[in-house]
């Protein structure tokens, strides 16, 4: 599969020319797009994967997977990639993927966010949330700006000696830095810390941190609940929901592709999946939707380690704060898709601190652990954490630079482990596709009904797990149509009893049958199954087609012979 490697995270141009040889090489199963251009113009690309030789891609139901949303957030495109030459490698040689790209579709966006990556991904790297849209201030107002100074390739921290500093050098490894104690007044010496940067502005005494010039947190511009400054964080959401290009391609093909039926959303850092919702309780789900996330979640964990929880109950930034606009709410709320968030890589649980919070532990958390972290590190991450070095500060004078090295030791995975990382999420994401529902041919009946009449029963079922209509929530938000069985007949032949468009409404599918211990002697009806029936009056021989769809389930088609058995 040409040169594709997953140790690093490709900038724009080699993506796009390992795109390019994976849709050449696997002709028969990838076809490559642009979804949309991204602010400064790039491609958006768009791999779409099945075997076409068992249909086209938008009559089999879909799984949606989209990452790098986030500019810094690289490994959500190496786990894509990883995706992709997984289903190509797999098809014909594993049972799985084969059966998964034979009956469903794959629609892969390995980079959202292509312009904030590559500045991410830089030889100097300059770090922005998402894209880089100056908003709301065209211009650079005056604070610290974060950035690469020293042109090393590395944003690191910046510490300055200062006798009212918080922080000092901890005595038995004097690289780490420690808060002081609350009443602690010694000689020091004592220090004031900054991110590497710039001071814009600098008045020689006051140094703040400068308002975000690309201001925009493109994980806010969804139409859902969308604000135009949602949370605590200093990033806003763009002049209205789908204002950014990115935003509004990802929207647009999603909802253009009607068999979409589950989404993945793929961003850095925590090392958990997320469900909805992220301003509000689960208790405003639809029971079985609840559940049916549950039992999904479950398995996530299962196959990648993951834990899978709430967003509202289990991963808030800040106690009073609600996450809005978000992809995964506005694709469950608006269209009714079980929609996850995967956020790749925790460090703490590697340096083994598997209980530690992985929000809460960056606020507080005992110094024990920071030091067990620490020795992970060295071990393990080469440059993880760099020695204090000075440098000359072109506004504060002489500094130091060095400690936690964010980008290679919290943001993503270390090169080595990133790999083993994200393999587990490919085996996760064909387990989802073959949950989706399924359209399957169950019977036919031709009965002769006399007079030159023939009575025509067609039997359809939903051979998946999950049911038509994915969830409740599509049902409620009216976002999906019903199963539709359409007869289409010769010349010569008549519609006796019956109307060439029948509406076979919802099929159910396994979801939620756990165990065979029963209340009250449930059982199990066939709510999975629909009957279309026909009477036809036509000459013995004649030959009729049926066809069954439903956007989210697939296709049947089946051609009838009218003769007795």
């Amino acid at each position: 599969m040409g040169d594709i490697v997953f140790d690093r995270a490709p900038r724009f141009n080699e993506l796009s020319e390992w795109l390019h040889q994976l849709a050449d090489e696997y002709s028969d199963l990838v076809e490559l797009e642009a979804l949309g251009r991204s602010h400064e113009g790039r491609e958006i690309w768009i791999a779409t994967v099945t075997n076409r030789a068992t249909g086209p891609h938008h009559e089999k139901p879909a799984v949606w997977l989209d990452g790098n949303i986030h500019a810094s957030e690289t490994t959500a495109t190496v786990a894509l990639l990883h995706l992709l030459h997984t289903l190509c490698g797999g098809f014909g040689t594993d049972e799985r993927i084969t059966r998964a790209l034979d009956t469903r579709t794959f629609y892969v966006v390995p980079r959202l966010n292509p312009d904030g990556a590559e500045l991410a991904l830089g030889e100097v790297p300059f770090i922005v949330r998402s894209n880089t849209r100056a908003w709301p201030h065209e211009e650079q107002l005056d604070g610290l700006v974060p950035g690469d100074i020293d042109h090393d390739g590395r944003q690191l921290q910046m510490r300055v000696a200062d006798p009212n500093g918080a922080w000092k050098a901890y005595a038995p490894d004097p690289r780490l830095i420690v808060a002081r104690d609350p009443d602690e007044d010694g000689a020091g010496p004592y220090y004031r810390l900054f991110g590497e940067g710039r001071v814009h502005g600098y008045d020689g005494v006051t140094v703040t941190t400068a308002p975000v010039r690309a201001g925009i947190d493109a994980n806010r511009n969804f139409p859902y609940r969308w604000k135009r400054y949602p949370g605590h964080a200093p990033w806003g959401a763009g002049d209205y929901p789908t204002s950014e290009p990115e935003i509004r391609a990802v929207v647009q093909g999603i909802v253009d592709r009607k068999n979409v039926g589950a989404y993945f959303a793929y961003h850095t850092f925590s090392g958990v999946h997320l469900r909805p919702y992220g301003d509000r309780a689960d208790d405003h789900f639809p029971t079985n939707d609840l559940w049916t996330y549950q039992e999904l979640g479950r398995r996530a964990t299962e196959i990648t380690g993951y834990p899978s929880i709430s967003t509202w109950h289990d991963f808030r930034y800040h106690p009073k704060g609600a996450i809005t606009g978000v992809s995964t709410d506005w694709a469950y709320e608006h269209l009714g898709l079980y929609a996850w968030v995967t956020e790749f890589w925790n460090v703490l649980t590697a340096a083994g601190l598997t209980d530690a919070d992985p929000l809460e532990w960056y606020r507080t958390h005992p110094l024990d652990e920071e030091l067990q972290l620490l020795a992970w590190v060295d071990d393990n991450v080469p440059g993880g954490y760099v020695d204090w070095y000075p440098y000359d500060h072109p506004e504060l004078g002489p500094v130091e630079l060095g400690g936690w090295n964010a980008a290679l030791v919290f943001r993503n995975p270390p090169p080595h482990l990133l790999e083993a990382e994200v393999a587990p999420h490919s085996e996760l994401a064909v387990f989802q596709a073959l949950c989706s529902p399924l359209l399957r041919l169950r019977d036919t009946v031709v009965e002769p009904a006399g007079d030159g009449a023939w009575r025509v029963r067609v039997v359809v079922e939903n051979s998946g797990w999950l049911p038509t209509n994915i969830s409740e929530k599509a049902i409620e938000q009216q976002a999906v149509l019903p199963t539709i069985a359409r007869l289409t007949l010769p010349e010569g032949a008549d519609l006796v009893s019956g109307t060439d468009r029948v509406d076979l409404g919802q099929l159910t599918g396994r979801a939620l049958k756990h165990h065979a211990v029963r209340q009250f002697g449930n059982s199990d009806d066939t709510t999975d199954r629909a009957v279309a029936e026909w009477v036809i009056g036509a000459a013995s021989g004649t030959t009729v087609d049926v066809e069954v769809r439903h956007d989210r389930a697939g296709v049947v088609r089946t051609s009838i012979t009218l003769d007795a058995p």
